[in-house]
């Protein structure tokens, strides 16, 4: 089995460890008869989520599969986008959400206002060292890596220093790093521990620039461009698909961006909202998102991604900091990449 490593500048040994008790007692735990019978009720709820789209209807497939009669309808943008509609919507008193999932920790936290008290039924199983907040959970933790088309690249790429090749000059792709948490933490990663240099140096290959990994794991499939720095979640699954991409895993590291999730103090639907986080956070949860997806989990017992080599070196950015230089940052990076919005 592969073996995750590195939180920060430190191991990640819950990701080794085995949980407590039988399978049967913590879906119990997780899903007692009367919190479905609650949600089913209900019958649905509304999620506002930072995640891919493609990614998060196969993992609600496995949801539903569990959960039949509670429908889950999706709203989705890019972290930044979104945050400016929970924004809008809540200071109208019109929030629309039940469920939010941010990738962006620093943002979530600016609006820590509007989420309830939460915690899972297996709170004591949970990494919570990069927590924000005890109301927000990892549902999600995204790893960021590289991509290529397999039918294109016949030298593809292992490192982040291959990124800066002369011969990938106008056929890369990478998003904006103001995009979301998952941007905003490689470029961080970037600056942090590749050096001052390194988003010039990728700058002066003349990059494509896209607005999310949604549409930048299309352009790998289908041409557009040849390589990318890009989500695991955004490519694996279209690798499992049969596409012509490919997974890298870089082998300075992995710019690793954990979650916020919670719910809605103004949630209509509040039992089909604990309900669901309670089985995404449960240990089969996080095993559908790892092995679906290629997440990584924070949550002891918990898979490793498929196809991941032995080691995996996970960087966590500073809680504090990730927040407090982001605004800056992100202005000096659209300066260097010329980007306007």
């Amino acid at each position: 089995m592969a073996k995750l490593s590195g939180i920060g500048h430190a191991t990640l040994p819950a990701l080794a460890a085995l949980l407590l008790g039988s399978t049967a007692a913590l879906a119990q735990e997780c899903c007692p008869k009367e919190l479905v019978d609650a949600a089913n009720k209900e019958g649905k709820l509304v999620l506002y989520t930072a995640l891919l789209l493609d990614s998060e209807q196969i993992v609600m497939k496995e949801f539903n599969k569990k959960f039949p009669r509670v429908k889950v309808d999706i709203v989705r943008a890019p972290g930044a986008r979104l945050f400016t509609r929970i924004e809008t919507e809540a200071a109208a008193g019109k929030l629309g959400a039940d469920v939010i999932d941010m990738t962006d920790r620093g943002l979530a936290k600016r609006m820590e206002g509007v989420f309830a008290d939460y915690a899972p039924p297996n709170a004591d199983q949970w990494n919570k060292e990069t927590m924000i907040s005890p109301k927000l959970w990892s549902r999600t933790t995204h790893v960021y890596g590289l991509a290529y088309n397999t039918a294109l690249v016949k030298d593809p790429p292992k490192s982040w220093q291959d990124m800066t090749k002369p011969a990938y000059k106008g056929r890369m792709g990478l998003v904006i790093a103001g995009s979301g948490g998952t941007t905003w933490t490689t470029a961080m990663y970037q600056r942090k521990v590749l050096g001052e240099g390194y988003w010039k140096a990728v700058a002066d290959v003349e990059p494509r620039l896209y607005e999310s990994n949604g549409p930048l794991a299309t352009a790998v499939v289908s041409g557009e461009v040849q390589v990318a720095m890009l989500l695991v979640n955004g490519s694996l699954p279209l690798k499992l698909d049969g596409a012509p991409i490919e997974v890298v895993y870089p082998t300075e590291g992995m710019p690793t961006t954990p979650g916020a999730a919670g719910i809605t103090k103004t949630a209509v639907n509040p039992n089909a909202a604990k309900l669901f986080l309670n089985w995404f956070l449960s240990l089969e949860g996080q095993n559908a998102m790892v092995g679906k997806l290629g997440f990584v989990s924070l949550l002891k017992g918990a898979d490793v991604p498929p196809g991941a080599p032995k080691d995996i070196k996970l960087w966590i950015p500073d809680k504090d900091e990730y927040e407090k230089i982001r605004d800056k940052w992100i202005d000096e990076w659209n300066v260097v990449y010329k980007y306007r919005q």
